[in-house]
């Protein structure tokens, strides 16, 4: 009786709970990926930063733009404190403690902290489509999204961070917007501030998104020739044919299973690398593992997340008209890589 009771209820408490819409679907403004390139610095170096951005929209609005403001915080080897970009990406509405951010951005070093500021502006990209890049014109074409080891870092002379490296906290804020309306009005004084105080203002009115991306300072003792680099993909396979990367590709309503398109040679290939303790003493050398994450704007997919060898199930067969599928490839070391393909689905 107790057993049933039990059942009873938890098939009542199943029929009462939401249903979510899988991750898989883009049904609005998407970041679903950021690349750094390299995906892990040198102690004086800088990454080139990438964003993809997915909308459901972009069949009937092909030229909408989204701005992607990239603000980065850089930690104090050693020091265990959050830096501001963690409180920050932990907050219900980010972009409300904007105001004092801008305020961090501009202000010098403080007393037994960083010289370089708590919270820095790491540049503006425009996206069309699925393509981010540099803004091609105006004051935010000066602002390139590069993320930059700033001066006057440096590591301790002793620790576990000479050997395991820090990590640097990039939030990118996607905003339906156009990159001169993020620069309006910028200065040379404080662009930082500048651009936070109108990201901050547009973030409650316009659609917007959120995301992070950690990038790699790798520590000097560890060993360079370890340094990570980025995975690659070069396409999406639907029903055992590459999807055409020009232009899109008709289907009839149905399934198809889908696999990444990978490079031949060592770049299709995850990389050997040796795991290190703390005290750079070896623990195990093998090869990366490859994740591949699926998305689509229309249709279902059965797999969220696929490995090295798997296929996913990708069922449309109540889709009719343009559709946009996305892979992105993970290595668990912050490399990250993707590739798009458009279908029209008869």
């Amino acid at each position: 009786m107790r057993r049933a009771t039990l059942l009873a209820a938890a098939l009542a408490l199943a029929a009462c709970s939401p249903e979510f819409d899988p991750a898989s679907r883009i049904e609005k403004l998407r970041v679903v990926a950021i690349q750094a390139e390299p995906p892990e610095l040198d102690p004086a170096g800088a990454a080139t930063l990438t964003s993809l951005v997915l909308r459901a929209d972009f069949a009937t609005v092909p030229s909408r733009t989204t701005t992607v403001v990239h603000l980065a915080c850089v930690p104090i080897p050693g020091d265990p404190a959050p830096t501001p970009c963690v409180t920050l990406s932990s907050l219900r509405d980010p972009a409300a403690a904007l105001g004092e951010g801008a305020r961090q951005a501009c202000a010098p070093g403080q007393a037994g902290g960083p010289p370089w500021p708590a919270i820095a502006l790491a540049g503006i990209e425009a996206c069309v489509g699925t393509r981010c890049g540099p803004a091609p014109a105006g004051a935010a074409a000066l602002l390139p999204p590069r993320l930059a080891v700033p001066e006057g870092f440096a590591f301790p002379p002793a620790g576990p961070e000479r050997v395991l490296g820090v990590q640097v906290v990039d939030l990118a804020f996607a905003l339906d917007a156009t990159p001169d309306e993020l620069v309006a009005g910028i200065g040379t004084a404080c662009p930082a501030g500048d651009v936070a105080a109108n990201l901050a203002r547009l973030w409650a009115e316009r659609e917007h998104v959120l995301s992070t991306k950690r990038v790699l300072i790798g520590g000097p003792d560890a060993p360079t020739g370890q340094r990570n680099h980025n995975p690659a993909v070069t396409g999406i396979v639907a029903g055992g044919t590459p999807l055409d990367p020009a232009d899109a590709t008709t289907l009839l309503a149905g399934e198809a299973g889908l696999a990444p398109e990978l490079p031949a040679g060592p770049a299709g290939e995850p990389e050997i690398y040796t795991k290190l303790d703390a005290a750079g003493a070896p623990i195990e050398t093998g090869p990366e593992e490859w994740v591949y994450s699926w998305f689509a704007t229309a249709g279902d997919l059965d797999e969220l997340h696929t490995r090295s060898g798997e296929s996913d199930r990708w069922s449309y067969s109540a889709v009719r008209g343009p559709v946009r599928l996305g892979v992105v490839v993970r290595d668990l070391r912050g490399g990250t890589a993707w590739a798009v393909r458009d279908v029209v689905v008869r």
